[in-house]
């Protein structure tokens, strides 16, 4: 004859749960009852250290990654590249790039013999400046931080 599983219901569960356990059990299972507390405080643990705090948070919204496609480098609506410029407390010579609390981006409108942008002078001006190319996609996260854009002509 096979055997009925012994189940017990969700009221029944929690009653066991909250009744204390007498000294007779206590005694008898005394390392399973220190399990079931060590168990029950761990659970707590991973949770609260996964928690980031904000302002961490929104200093890795800061940082980004540098293109050097000027292809797919983000441009102005008159094809000119944009630099971005990390501010003093950001900085540029780590991957990805820190652009700190408050970066401003530049134009360097250099034109070739033929009147349009020299996207390569370009580029090559903003990295001897200190600036990086971002990308199209990047560029809308990193618009909203810009405290200025302003346009170099020559």
């Amino acid at each position: 004859m096979p055997r009925k599983a012994n189940i017990m219901s969700e009221k029944q569960s929690n009653k066991q749960e909250s009744e204390p356990l007498s000294l007779k059990e206590q005694a008898g299972n005394l390392s399973e009852s220190s399990r079931r507390r060590l168990l029950k405080g761990t659970v707590a643990i991973p949770i609260i250290m996964t928690l980031h705090s904000g302002a961490a948070l929104a200093r890795t919204s800061n940082l980004v990654g540098p293109t050097e496609d000027i292809n797919s480098a983000k441009k102005d609506e008159t094809g000119d590249l944009y630099c971005v410029h990390p501010s003093s407390d950001g900085n540029a010579s780590t991957i990805p790039v820190d652009l700190g609390t408050s970066p401003t981006a530049t134009v360097n409108q250099i034109r070739g013999a033929n009147g349009l942008p020299d996207l390569q002078a370009q580029a090559a001006a903003c990295q001897n400046g200190g600036g990086i190319l971002v990308s199209a996609t990047a560029w809308g996260s990193v618009l909203p931080k810009l405290s200025s854009i302003s346009t170099i002509t020559t």
